[in-house]
């Protein structure tokens, strides 16, 4: 889709559904489709939006404009143009940088902020060689070519990749491309960050050559309040490719931690159910039963009245990396009871790629307890067998 704003059109990919967006922003070099393979691990849980900056992608690419303040404002304008009530912001690399910044405005709707191999705050000075060099990396598949190999990535990328790498790079404006070694990885944003107000998670790649963990946890980290570092084993600095589905995982639960809803109606409870679920949450998930449940897992197995292998059991799928989807049919209830006939789709993904599918339709029986919150006396996927 294309977005007017700031007197451009901006282009934006648009996947998923749900009450929560994502907001992707994209490395120099990069566009929204640096993204795709996290969103498709994202988006049945949640509705995501992948923004081309000015100059990247099929962004228009205008004479002048390419400051970090540009970049945000493009973002900003987007997002109010979409009319986001509640959303994450997502900034990889450049794309950090414009995110640390934006997010610094305490925009109406934010509700937190994950910086994945962020540049850090500070002006990023290097030798003249070293900035010659970089105005130069996208002019040529070679050049390109050499910058992956010996740069950006901490891992081989798959071949599909590797050309669409190519492809971005040297489709950027030239304006673009100058911008960033030239002028916006120059520009000092510390002080305004130090008013972000929402929660931050920073995900680094321990091979990561361009915003190392310990440039991050020197120049970043200080300077925002509460910020939470996950470092990524074995992978570099386009860890939206060389892990996407690490990257998922953990932008899920955090996103999911933001707030499960309070299961204080019985139609809440399918709806932190899959909030906990989607977000890797075993505690929050576990919270969501009975201390006498019966749980009928979808292999089959029963687990009637022990938490401790509840919570096994629910920790094991989690680990897989699954995600849940409950839409429910009907609930009938009285005071302190209630009965509810759900749909459920579970999506397990694959160890080489892909994901298993299961569904199926839920009967659950949920209880009002002495707090007021309900909770699942007895569940079973199965349905009515």
């Amino acid at each position: 889709m294309n977005i007017e704003t700031n007197g451009i059109r901006i282009h934006a990919v648009e996947a998923g559904q749900g009450t929560q967006t994502l907001v992707f922003l994209h490395y120099w070099g990069g566009s929204a489709r640096t993204w795709r393979y996290v969103t498709d691990a994202l988006a049945r849980a949640y509705r995501t939006i992948a923004i081309d900056h000015r100059g990247w992608g099929d962004s228009d690419a205008p004479p002048q404009g390419y400051t970090i303040a540009d970049l945000a404002d493009d973002a900003q304008g987007a997002i109010e143009a979409l009319g986001l009530e509640r959303y994450v912001l997502v900034g990889h690399s450049m794309g950090g940088k414009v995110a640390q910044l934006l997010a610094s405005r305490r925009p109406r709707g934010l509700q937190g902020l994950v910086l994945v191999a962020p540049s850090p705050p500070s002006p990023m000075d290097l030798p003249d060689e070293a900035r010659a060099a970089m105005l130069h990396a996208y002019d040529t598949r070679e050049s390109v070519s050499a910058v992956l190999d010996h740069v950006l990535c901490g891992s081989p990328l798959a071949p599909e990749q590797r050309e669409q790498v190519l492809e971005d790079s040297l489709r950027g404006a030239p304006q673009a491309k100058a911008a960033w070694p030239n002028v916006a990885m120059r520009e000092d944003i510390s002080a305004q960050v130090a008013a972000i107000a929402v929660p931050v998670l920073v995900i680094a790649g321990e091979r990561d050559q361009v915003d190392r963990v310990e440039t991050l946890k020197a120049q970043l980290l200080p300077r925002i309040a509460g910020a939470q570092l996950e470092v990524l084993a074995g992978v570099g600095h386009l860890s939206p490719l060389e892990a996407p589905a690490e990257l998922a995982r953990l932008i899920r639960r955090f996103v999911g931690a933001l707030g499960s809803p309070m299961a204080d109606t019985p139609e809440a409870v399918p709806v932190a159910f899959d909030a906990a679920f989607n977000a890797g949450d075993a505690d929050a998930l576990l919270a969501l039963f009975t201390d006498n449940a019966t749980m009928r897992m979808t292999s089959g197995a029963i687990v009637e009245n022990d938490r401790a292998t509840l919570r096994d059991q629910l920790s094991a799928l989690l680990k897989t990396g699954a995600t849940i989807k409950n839409t429910v049919r009907r609930i009938l209830g009285s005071e302190d009871i209630a009965l509810v006939l759900m749909d459920w789709t579970l999506t397990i993904p694959g160890a080489e790629g892909g994901a298993h599918t299961e569904s199926g339709t839920a009967t659950q029986v949920l209880a009002r307890g002495a707090d007021g919150l309900w909770r699942l006396r007895i569940s079973n996927p199965a349905g009515l067998a």
